[in-house]
């Protein structure tokens, strides 16, 4: 009888990790080149990122933003589901300002685009929010 209550205890686990392993989404890793345009107090910064992947999720990027002002950021993020979040540190070459990025938002299943809301600290005008996309 104790044999009988313990394969149907085991196959009755079985059952759950089959059906939990198929409910489970894909991560959609960012990797790769991007189009990315920031978008804050109504002026669109636009350039480049460059995504490298870290495992599970993870990845870390690099920003050049030519328009309107010189910009370079580093990032490191990561995606779970189809959300992503990523905090980066930049430094504004045209305005000789410094600050941070903290963005979260969601991400194509492809990986293809992602896009969401940006908070700010900038070190000449304090706080500012906007959008943020990537794109390719």
């Amino acid at each position: 009888m104790a044999f009988h209550v313990l394969t149907r205890l085991v196959a009755g686990s079985a059952a759950v990790a089959i059906a939990t392993a198929a409910t489970r989404t894909i991560v959609a890793d960012l990797k790769g080149d991007y189009k990315v345009e920031f978008v804050v107090n109504e002026a669109s910064y636009t350039g480049t990122a460059k995504t490298t992947p870290a495992g599970k999720g993870a990845f870390t990027a690099k920003f050049d933003f030519t328009s309107p002002s010189p910009v370079t950021a580093d990032a490191t993020g990561k995606t779970v589901d189809d959300s992503v979040t990523f905090d980066a540190k930049y430094q504004d070459k045209g305005r000789n300002c410094t600050g941070t990025v903290v963005a979260k938002g969601t991400v194509e299943k492809d990986a293809s685009k992602a896009a969401g809301t940006i908070t700010i600290q900038d070190s000449c005008d304090g706080e500012a929010s906007g959008t943020f996309r990537f794109y390719r």
